[in-house]
């Protein structure tokens, strides 16, 4: 008995099962690739790379969403601490954005903003009016950085252990 059809004396690979096994198993860590880099943007795409100074990193993680106007633009590639001549320090963020961003005005402001009340957050950026934008790789100095709006946690926290149970009473 012949296994598979043979076009012009070889077997094609439809009766190869190890053709097919291999291909499979090519196709699977293909889509397992683009499934785990999936927050971190396609893989040989262009990115417009900013860094931003922010006073706290504010419960940010790798892998966080940037975004302008409500839509998803970016995001955040790197979180580090830097300390400042004055002796301070602040999160510097490894911002990746979309090319059609750039380029970002100068007078744009940053905001950590949550996405949930699960304590998942993102970054939301208000695109300026100036004429003059940051450049591939520039910094969003400190002070483009709004003030942080009271969180709901943090509403929660205000009472004292005595407080709390008192309240519960």
């Amino acid at each position: 008995p012949v296994r598979g059809r043979r076009v012009n004396g070889r077997a094609g690979i439809a009766g190869s099962p190890v053709l097919i096994g291999a291909a499979t198993t090519l196709v699977v860590l293909v889509a397992v690739f683009l499934a785990y880099n999936a927050n971190r943007g396609l893989p040989f795409v262009p990115t417009y790379r900013l860094e931003a100074e922010l006073p706290s990193a504010a419960n940010l993680v790798v892998g966080n969403d940037v975004s302008i106007g409500g839509t998803r633009v970016g995001f955040v590639d790197g979180i580090r601490a830097r300390r400042r001549d004055d002796g301070t320090s602040v999160a510097v963020l490894d911002l990746a954005l979309e090319r059609d961003v750039a380029p970002l005005p100068r007078d744009s402001t940053l905001l950590v903003r949550p996405r949930s009340a699960l304590g998942l957050k993102y970054v939301e950026i208000a695109r300026g009016r100036s004429r003059e934008g940051f450049e591939d790789g520039d910094t969003i100095p400190l002070a483009a950085a709004t003030p942080a709006p009271v969180e709901f946690d943090e509403v929660l926290n205000m009472f004292d252990d005595d407080t709390r149970e008192a309240a519960a009473v």
